[in-house]
């Protein structure tokens, strides 16, 4: 092999691992499948990891442990408010929708209802939808995310009686519908 051309993937494949490393919805899989196709040492090894650096490697297994850690790293600041942020974004755009907390954001129902209709529009008539029917709207929500496989952890009752939900408690659902749609 041309010693010109190893230099030359060997580079590549640095650059690449790297650009995939800092971009903010890169996997382990992909990362995984980057490294085992274009890095030589890779070719030779049984180890579909080992042209990885231990620091990446650890950054990998940490993601597949704790996925909000990854979106504490795009979003910068505490994982609670990069989930914030990362709720902001996915309802930009959606009328009546303004989530500045895990509490009573969420106390109306309309805001589970926006971020899973990004997901799961067929699921969920959002323009059909008003702040003043909590039960519909946590119902259609819950219903929509237990469609796919996300277990409620929340209460109907007490959503739909509660004008500030508790807030981990909020937090703790709206991870689950992250880490199933974005992990």
């Amino acid at each position: 092999m041309d010693s010109n051309k190893t230099i030359s993937v060997s580079r590549r494949s640095s650059e690449e691992m790297k650009r995939d490393m800092s971009a903010p919805d890169s996997s382990s899989s992909s990362l995984m499948a980057l490294s085992a196709a274009s890095s030589p040492l890779s070719l030779s090894s049984s180890s579909p990891t080992a042209s990885i650096t231990p620091t990446a490697r650890s950054r990998l297994r940490e993601e597949r442990k704790d996925p909000l850690s990854a979106l504490a790293r795009e979003y910068g600041g505490s994982k609670r408010n990069a989930l914030l942020k990362w709720c902001q974004k996915k309802t930009e755009g959606y009328q009546k929708i303004d989530i500045t907390n895990f509490s009573s954001s969420w106390n109306d129902g309309l805001a589970f209802c926006a971020v899973l209709h990004t997901y799961l529009p067929a699921h969920i008539p959002y323009q059909e939808l008003g702040s003043q029917d909590k039960r519909r709207n946590f119902t259609l929500a819950f219903q929509a995310a237990e469609s796919v496989g996300i277990k409620c952890t929340l209460d109907l009752n007490e959503m739909v009686h509660t004008e500030r939900p508790d807030w981990q408690s909020v937090m703790t659902y709206v991870t689950a519908i992250y880490k199933y749609f974005e992990t």
